[in-house]
């Protein structure tokens, strides 16, 4: 699974900023640094911010199975008031956008307090949930090596060498979108950091 992938420069010239949720995102010049980027505070309960940065290559030509290594911190939650567990680092695959502005796309987080999720964005806001496991929790400010894999309706995850997530789909809607798209870094109200990605189209 490790073997051939493809290091991507944290830089603009590999990234889009698909929106930045009022915030800030910070490339570096010469790749050699970090990437980092978060949304503006929000300060009631009833607001929330998000930023999704998506790679240029799979935007331009997009990819359906794959193998990522990402390594990521998520250094804090914005919110003002107690935040929530999902206000961390999302990945996302598969992310497509029709004609309409309808997006559909896969992803996977890892919460503080309830472990990993997947699941699938569609239309403006709706989601579905996949799965969960509270066995595999991960702290706010703790550095991760990920490796992502997805063969077909299977969605593998390792972190730092161990398996925290085997998804086998069958048939909607309890299924992974298997389509072609992008991929992408996702924050919802949180500060993220990037220290290297790299992937491989199947």
């Amino acid at each position: 699974m490790v073997d051939k992938l493809q290091d991507v420069p944290l830089t603009a010239g590999n990234w889009q900023v698909a929106y930045d949720g009022g915030g800030q995102t910070h490339f570096p010049l010469d790749g050699t640094g970090d990437l980092v980027f978060y949304p503006q505070k929000a300060r009631t309960s009833g607001q929330t911010f998000a930023s999704l940065i998506l790679l240029k290559s799979t935007v331009d030509t997009p990819i359906n199975d794959f193998v990522a290594r990402l390594e990521v911190t998520t250094v804090s939650q914005l919110r003002s008031s107690t935040p929530n567990d999902w206000e961390v680092f999302w990945f996302v695959s598969n992310y497509r956008k029709d004609p309409k502005l309808i997006k559909t796309a896969n992803y996977f987080l890892q919460k503080p307090n309830t472990g990993v999720e997947m699941g699938r964005f569609f239309e403006e806001t709706g989601q579905k949930f996949l799965m969960t496991s509270e066995a595999a929790k991960l702290s706010v400010g703790q550095r991760s090596t990920y490796y992502f894999a997805k063969q077909g309706k299977r969605y593998r995850v390792f972190r730092d060498g161990v398996q925290v997530l085997d998804y086998q789909g069958k048939e909607m809607p309890e299924s992974l979108y298997d389509q072609a798209g992008a991929l992408g870094l996702y924050a919802e109200d949180a500060v993220v950091r990037i220290h290297s990605f790299a992937f491989r189209a199947l």
